[in-house]
């Protein structure tokens, strides 16, 4: 049976639930940094398959692995669900028509030294406006609130690197939970590239995850030598699909 998530107590065990999977570490950042009251991200979880369904702003982000795949068409038709983002092995199992797809990277950080003070003090105008010109970003309001509210909550992190008074790079961590966090963007302004501020950055953004896992959404064709540099190996694959 496929229930919503309603109440704080019921928390613990989604949490517990996302505990495994890059897609159980986004929806669990969401419900760390904005709780279970808002209109705008919606929860449910199958109780006897531990499958977590999120759905924030239309986009169903679905955790686990399908097994009642018949239920779970229906649910995300009944709940209105306009796109959903899984793990390949979820799209086929609900027949979804494929939109964009692309590899998730894993790299589990050593346990070794004390991590990092987590930072809120960065110009997120000056993240998106980088993002921006590397052909990285989306709409700027919702980015602006989305990051500074999670920032504020320790459920996002930025890495930045200043050169002559300009941003010449940032890695960005778009979800924190307490196993995991998802590295969703680097990017470095082309002027400043082949210096090895990337790879700087990303391990900047490892020192503040000692003994935890880091996951990357690789897009296809995309980075693939620059994380495999890094030490990133392929688990999954992610693909993102709209729903008619």
């Amino acid at each position: 049976m496929i229930a919503m998530i309603e109440e704080e107590k019921q928390k613990q065990r989604l949490l517990q639930a996302c505990g495994k999977t890059a897609f159980g570490c986004k929806i669990a950042a969401i419900a760390l940094a904005y709780g279970l009251d808002k209109s705008f991200a919606c929860f449910w979880m199958d109780t006897e398959t531990d499958v977590v369904y999120c759905m924030v702003d239309g986009l169903m982000i679905l955790s686990g692995t399908v097994l009642k795949e018949k239920e779970s068409r229906e649910f995300l038709r009944a709940v209105g669900a306009q796109a959903v983002m899984c793990a390949v092995r979820n799209a086929e199992a609900l027949s979804l028509s494929v939109g964009n797809s692309g590899d998730v990277l894993k790299k589990v950080i050593s346990s070794e030294g004390k991590a990092a003070v987590l930072s809120t003090e960065v110009n997120i105008r000056d993240i998106y406006g980088l993002l921006e010109e590397t052909g990285m970003a989306d709409e700027f309001e919702p980015f602006y609130l989305d990051l500074s509210h999670k920032l504020r909550h320790e459920a996002a992190l930025a890495a930045t690197e200043y050169r002559n008074g300009e941003l010449c790079g940032c890695a960005l961590v778009s979800s924190i939970d307490g196993h995991a966090a998802i590295l969703s963007s680097v990017a470095v302004k082309e002027a400043y590239r082949r210096q090895g501020i990337g790879s700087e950055l990303v391990k900047r953004v490892e020192s503040y995850f000692p003994g935890k896992v880091i996951y990357a959404l690789r897009e296809k064709d995309k980075n693939r030598e620059f994380y495999r540099s890094l030490d990133y190996a392929k688990t999954d694959t992610w693909v993102y699909a709209k729903l008619h």
